[in-house]
C-alpha cells in the first residue's frame, strides 16, 4: 500500500464524465476527462509488453477530503506519485473506488507497464479505500473489470498484492510486487469466486490501410518489392511480443506468388514482431512476390491478422500487376502423372533438388540438352529439370 499522506488542495473545479471505453465492456474515466497535467510524466521508457496477470493492490490515505472525493484522490495520487515518490507516472493503469467507479491510471492504457521491478507484464488495479473490505459495488465493478480484461487479453490469474517501493538515489523509483494475506486479500477473493480466467486474446482489431505501394509490371521470374503501410483504428496499443501481426493471403489461400524461403509460408508473406503500435500510428510492412505464372494481369488480396481466420477489419487490400514475358522464352511445368516436377543444382538424377516445382509454374528457359533443361527460376539463380516435364509456352 502507498499511503498519501500529504495534503493537496487544488482550487479547480473538475467536470466529471465517465467515458465508456470503445474496447472494454466496463466504463471508466479516462485521464483526459480527468485533466491531468500530463506533461509531468515522463513516458520515454515506457515499457510495452502483453499483460499475463492482474495485480490488485489497496490505496489508502490519511486525508479526509480526500477519501470524500475518489475523483480528487486519484489526480492527488498521480501527482504525489511523481512530484514525491520519483515515479515516472502512476503506477497503476486503473484505479477503483468504493462506490464502484473506476478511473483510468498512468498513460498508455493496457500494455503500457508500471515500473513493476522485475514484472512488467502485469495490469496494476488500485482500491482507493482505508477499508479493507470491498464495498458491494465496488466488488461487483471489480469482478466485471478483471472478467473483461481477462477475456480481452487472454490472462488466467490475478494475485492481491502490496506496492513496495524502490528508491534510488538519481533515478527514477520502482515498486516490488509482493503477495499479501488478509482481509483484504480475502475479500477480493470473494469478489472473484466466479471469475474464470481465459488463456487466449480477444481484442476487436481495426485498421486502415493508407498506401501500398509496388511496381505496376514484373518481369516473369523477378522478384515484385511491396510496401504496405498499416495504421491502427483502434484506442488500444497493437502488441506483438507474444504474438506477432502478419500479412497474410485472403481466406488463407496459399499464393502463387509466394518466394520460398523468404515468406514465413505460402500463405504468410512477413510479420511484425516485437514492437508496440500505438493508437493512431502507422506500421510498415515490406515483402516481395515473385511470379512464376503465365504472362498477364494478376492480382493477390491480403489482410493483416493476428490469429488465423480473425483479419483485422478494415485491413483488406491488393496487389495487382502486369507479368511480362520481356525476351525470353519460357516453359511451364507439365507432369500429369506426378502434378510436380523436381528442379536440381545440375544435369542428372543424383543432383541435389533444389525445388519441388507444382503443375502450371512457368519459368524462363536458358538453354537445353540431352534431354534436361536449365531453366531460370529465381532473379539470379537456375536449375535443371527433365525436358519430359516441361511444355514451351
Amino acid at each position: 500500500m502507498i499511503n498519501l499522506v500529504r495534503k493537496i488542495r487544488i482550487f479547480l473545479v473538475l467536470l466529471f464524465v465517465a467515458i465508456p471505453s470503445t474496447v472494454f465492456a466496463f466504463s471508466y474515466n479516462k485521464v483526459s476527462a480527468l485533466k491531468y497535467d500530463l506533461s509531468l510524466s515522463d513516458q520515454t521508457n515506457t515499457i510495452y509488453a502483453t499483460p499475463t496477470s492482474i495485480y490488485i493492490t489497496q490505496v489508502t490515505t490519511q486525508s479526509t477530503s480526500l477519501q470524500k472525493n475518489p475523483e480528487l484522490w486519484s489526480k492527488a495520487l498521480y501527482y504525489y506519485s511523481i512530484t514525491k515518490l520519483n515515479f515516472s507516472d502512476m503506477p497503476y493503469n486503473f484505479l477503483l473506488d468504493e462506490t464502484g467507479e473506476i478511473y483510468e491510471g498512468r498513460q498508455g492504457g493496457v500494455g503500457a507497464n508500471p515500473e513493476l521491478k522485475n514484472v512488467n507484464k502485469a495490469i496494476v488495479i488500485g482500491y482507493l479505500s482505508n477499508s479493507s473490505t470491498l464495498t458491494t459495488a465496488a466488488s461487483n465493478s471489480l469482478f466485471r473489470m478483471v472478467k473483461d480484461l481477462s477475456e480481452s487479453w487472454g490472462i488466467s490469474s490475478y494475485k492481491t498484492v502490496r506496492l513496495q517501493i524502490d528508491a534510488k538515489e538519481g533515478s527514477l523509483s520502482t515498486v516490488v510486487p509482493v503477495d499479501t494475506k488478509g482481509d483484504f486479500s480475502q475479500s477480493v477473493k470473494e469478489s472473484l469466486a466466479t471469475w474464470k480466467g481465459s488463456s487466449r486474446e480477444n481484442l476487436p482489431y481495426k485498421a486502415e490501410i493508407t498506401e501500398v505501394v509496388y511496381e505496376k509490371s514484373v518481369v516473369i521470374g523477378a522478384k515484385l518489392d511491396v510496401t504496405v503501410k498499416v495504421k491502427n483504428m483502434n484506442d488500444f496499443t497493437w502488441l506483438t511480443d507474444r504474438n506477432p501481426i502478419y500479412i497474410s493471403t485472403k481466406d488463407g489461400k496459399e499464393s502463387m506468388f509466394a518466394v520460398n524461403g523468404v515468406w514465413d509460408s505460402f500463405t504468410k508473406p512477413t510479420h511484425l514482431e516485437d514492437m508496440a503500435i500505438k493508437p493512431g500510428e502507422i506500421v510498415e510492412f515490406k515483402f516481395k512476390m515473385q511470379p512464376k505464372i503465365t504472362p498477364g494481369k494478376v492480382t493477390e488480396s491480403f489482410e493483416v491478422m493476428k490469429f488465423d481466420k480473425k483479419p483485422f477489419t478494415g485491413s483488406e487490400f491488393e496487389v495487382a500487376f502486369t507479368v511480362d514475358k520481356g525476351k525470353y522464352t519460357l516453359v511451364k511445368v507439365s507432369s500429369p502423372q506426378y502434378g510436380f516436377a523436381n528442379i536440381r543444382e545440375c544435369q542428372w538424377y543424383s543432383c541435389k533438388v533444389i525445388e519441388s516445382a507444382p503443375e502450371g509454374t512457368v519459368y524462363i528457359l536458358r538453354k537445353e540438352a540431352d534431354g534436361w533443361m536449365q531453366i531460370q527460376y529465381d532473379e539470379d539463380t537456375i536449375g535443371w529439370v527433365v525436358s519430359r516435364f516441361m511444355k514451351r509456352i
